[in-house]
């Protein structure tokens, strides 16, 4: 075979969906090019297949499955413990180019992901920078910080404070009450959003490109609505 064929050839391996997991598996090593990598990133890969990349030494081979959209993500669990910040981090920034929707995260992978306390072994990354990947990755849903709301972690309650219109009214009073002084500033500082008078309180302090939000998401008294029809300002309550 002409060295010219020879890379278009293992490309050509690594995406039939006939060739077995055996073939794939020999694929991933250093020799095969970029197939491999190509082949982690962009397909739908055999259970065997998974566990060799998922172990792989190479940590280029475990980045590139966890950009992996088309595998279940319960089996990516292992790459959120990855001794590799960069791994880590890329799979908190998900799969790239982003889609409209986006597939979230299992429960496990985010409170690993979130409770770190290094940015792994190799330093190019910090926990806090892993952390900003995922926050703006859309990975996590909304029902995850309901369920971390009686977590054990007091991280993961103060997170569950900061998402207080997403919570039960019990859930709400139990961290106004917490044991944890950062749950309960947490708690306290977000309480607002729920309060009518406190909202119109604080919205002259805040920003023009925030107030849309506000008016949109936050509870408002009826004096406060009546005045966004008074200005015209009514596109947010909608």
């Amino acid at each position: 075979m002409s060295d010219t064929l020879h890379e278009p050839w293992l490309r050509g391996i690594a995406f039939n969906p006939a060739a077995p997991s055996d073939v794939l598996i020999r694929l991933l090593d250093r020799a095969a090019g970029e197939a491999g990598l190509l082949m982690c990133e962009l397909r739908h890969l055999p259970d065997a297949v998974i566990d060799a990349a998922l172990h792989h030494p190479a940590g280029g081979i475990r980045r590139a499955l966890a950009g992996n959209r088309h595998i279940d993500p319960t089996r990516l669990a292992p790459l959120a413990a990855d001794p590799s910040g960069i791994v880590r981090g890329r799979l908190a920034g998900g799969a790239r180019p982003r889609h409209r929707w986006v597939r979230p995260l299992p429960d496990d992978i985010l409170v690993t992901l979130l409770t770190a306390q290094d940015g792994g072994e190799d330093g190019m990354l910090t926990e806090h920078e892993i952390v900003q990947e995922l926050s703006f990755s859309r990975q996590i849903p909304q029902s995850f910080y309901r369920s971390m709301a009686g977590h054990e972690h007091p991280g993961l309650r103060v997170r569950a404070a900061q998402r207080w219109q997403s919570l039960t009214p019990a859930q709400r009073e139990a961290l106004l009450d917490d044991p944890d002084p950062a749950v309960r500033e947490a708690a306290q500082e977000s309480s607002w959003e729920l309060d009518p008078e406190a909202v119109e309180a604080t919205l002259p302090s805040i920003g023009s490109l925030s107030k849309p939000h506000v008016l949109g998401t936050c509870a408002l008294s009826p004096a406060l609505v009546e005045q966004c029809f008074a200005d015209d300002t009514v596109h947010s309550l909608t």
